[in-house]
């Protein structure tokens, strides 16, 4: 229970610092993209934002041999340490008007390096938990841990939102860079005091010095880590259109009640996606994987569409978001854990984070930038955002049945997947 609540709040003050970014899009373009017109400077905020995924398969890479050869708890330790360096850094960065064009390139340097530490960080805190646990509960275990990331991503919702009242001076959104910077610090402490996974120090004495981890899996195991691609790419993309892109765009059309619906939506998915994880122990993964990425890519068509036809009903948003939360849950909840599982131990924090990297950099993080170019150069229609993130989630669900093979013998073998 220790090593579980431990990583909890760890990816939650990881994830904070994180996206906590994106969620302050408009005022990072405020600040330091003032030589560009307004909806320009918004599709280059998401480009800084989507720069930090682009760099996320380098942390995995970097931090996936580490994880692999020197032990999981040192990626642990060295990849928060990363993210507390980069939030410090925001908080202390001149703006536009004080030093120039230069404030971009250091915003742009400063996502890589919160990249590269996620990169490490995401999979790798999920890995360290399925590790300390039998296999009948993976599920429960991996979600309880990576629902932390979404308490993360409520808290830059409580402290974007409050930031933004105009009764704080204009240098306020400093804060809430300076506080990812002390919370870092936190989980720099609680990484420091945790043990080795029992799975990695059994393994480690067979592990060869001269082999490379991600080599061996990549020669290995293609079919699981192509699927693993585009699973997390299904997953990702519609997890930041629908909590980043879908909130900043119904502002700008002034729809404002879905800042509240935000909350709503980060609150029940923090419930959710522990209890979507207990039951694919029981029911397995794979099947409601194909179900949920197919039932997700009609829903990503008519969401916004029905979001503002009837999100004047109170009762007919709320039944929307649930609707909503529940999908990416069982999506959150399934795919993660399936990502990493279906490598061995040896290479498991290797391919399993930069898979899921991969996914996340290619159409997860890129989803807000996406959006904004299609808004700018093919018109504001919304059936246009909601086809864009319904292909990738049918990518998804093709993947997913690629992979039924896959799981199904290593069922067969007794590694704990369900089929």
């Amino acid at each position: 229970m220790a090593v579980v609540i431990s990583c909890f709040l760890a990816g939650c003050l990881e994830m904070y610092d994180f996206v906590i970014f994106g969620f302050l899009a408009p005022i990072i373009n405020k600040n330091y993209l003032t030589f560009l017109d307004e909806s320009t400077g918004i599709i280059f905020t998401y480009l800084l934002f989507a720069v930090g995924f682009l760099f996320r398969p380098v942390g995995s890479i970097i931090f996936g041999y580490i994880g692999d050869k020197l032990g999981r708890k040192k990626a642990l330790v060295i990849s928060i340490s990363f993210m507390g360096f980069a939030s410090l850094s925001l908080a202390l960065l001149p703006t536009y008007h004080d030093i120039g064009i230069i404030s971009c390139y250091l915003i742009a340097l400063i996502r890589i390096v919160q990249g590269i530490s996620l990169g490490g960080e995401y999979s790798g805190a999920a890995i360290y938990a399925i590790e300390h646990t039998n296999k009948n509960n993976k599920g429960l275990i991996g979600n309880t841990v990576l629902s932390g990331t979404t308490c993360g991503v409520l808290l830059a919702t409580l402290v974007s939102s409050t930031l933004d009242n105009p009764i704080f001076p204009d240098y306020s959104w400093k804060f809430a860079f300076l506080l990812g910077f002390g919370l870092a610090i936190i989980g720099y402490f609680i990484r420091k005091r945790l043990g080795e996974t029992p799975m990695f120090s059994e393994e480690k004495s067979k592990i060869k010095q001269n082999e490379i981890p991600l080599l061996i899996g990549l020669k290995n195991y293609k079919t699981q880590f192509l699927a693993g691609v585009f699973l997390s790419g299904a997953n990702n993309a519609n997890y930041y259109f629908f909590l980043v892109f879908v909130p900043a765009y119904l502002k700008n059309a002034n729809i404002n009640s879905f800042d509240f619906g935000n909350w709503y939506l980060a609150f029940f998915m923090l419930f959710l996606e522990p209890t979507f994880g207990w039951m694919s122990d029981k029911v397995g993964r794979i099947k409601m994987i194909l179900f949920v990425c197919i039932v997700l890519a009609l829903y990503d068509i008519v969401f916004l569409k029905l979001i503002i036809t009837y999100g004047g009903s109170f009762s007919v948003f709320i039944l929307l978001i649930i609707i909503c939360a529940i999908l990416i849950s069982i999506s959150v909840s399934r795919i993660n854990i399936t990502v990493l599982e279906i490598f061995p131990v040896s290479c498991r924090y290797s391919c399993g984070a930069l898979s899921y990297s991969l996914g996340a950099a290619i159409f997860g993080g890129t989803t807000p930038f996406v959006c904004s170019l299609i808004t700018k150069y093919i018109g504001d229609n919304i059936i246009y955002y909601g086809i864009y993130i319904s292909i990738i989630s049918l990518a998804g669900s093709v993947a997913a049945n690629k992979l039924r093979r896959v799981i199904k013998q290593l069922a067969d073998t007794n590694k704990g997947i369900k089929n």
